[in-house]
């Protein structure tokens, strides 16, 4: 089998390539990129791709599966300092879990306070929003009010008289128009 591209390893497991990009990122000294930064799956990797599939749809987490460490054909694959090297990486993969878990709930602290800042400031505009329409009730009120005083006294504008202008400004005007 030749090496693979993330595309053809994701259509082969039938999943996506970003879920691909996922597992092998979130195993770094399993998995090898090529000069231009792209994965490339040897038959080997893509099997520890398959695994990670499996135990996934048995339901466990990337932070729980661990992989065999990778051998050379000079080395036996485990060793008593690989079991050390290996437990010792579960341990920190899961100090890194308690932490990630510690600063989601301190970010989802953070978002709550601010939810409750902006609602806040909402109900003080919606009280601000009530005050106006009640002034802009008052105001409208009281201008119907006095349309109708006007009108029941009938009160009279004069009518307006035509504007007698000097000669001088109607010459002027007239060299406008």
């Amino acid at each position: 089998m030749r090496n693979l591209k993330t595309k053809e390893a994701a259509e082969r497991l039938g999943v996506s390539q970003t879920t691909v990009k996922r597992w092998a990122s979130h195993y770094p000294a399993s998995f090898r990129k090529d000069p231009l930064g792209h994965y490339v799956f040897s038959q080997r990797e893509f099997g520890l791709l398959q695994s990670i599939q499996a135990e996934i749809e048995r339901g466990r987490t990337l932070e729980q599966i661990v992989l065999p460490a990778a051998s050379t054909p000079d080395e036996p694959a485990s060793r008593p300092a690989d079991e050390a090297a290996a437990e010792r990486r579960r341990e920190l993969q899961l100090r890194l879990c308690e932490i990630e878990r510690s600063l989601d709930q301190k970010a989802d602290e953070v978002v709550s306070v601010q939810v409750r800042q902006h609602r806040d400031e909402l109900d003080e505009l919606r009280r601000v929003v009530a005050q106006l329409a009640a002034a802009v009730e008052t105001l409208e009120s009281r201008a119907t009010a006095m349309v109708e005083t006007a009108k029941n006294e009938e009160i009279r504008l004069p009518t307006a008289q035509p504007l007698a202008l000097p000669e001088r400004k109607r010459k002027l005007f007239r060299t406008f128009f």
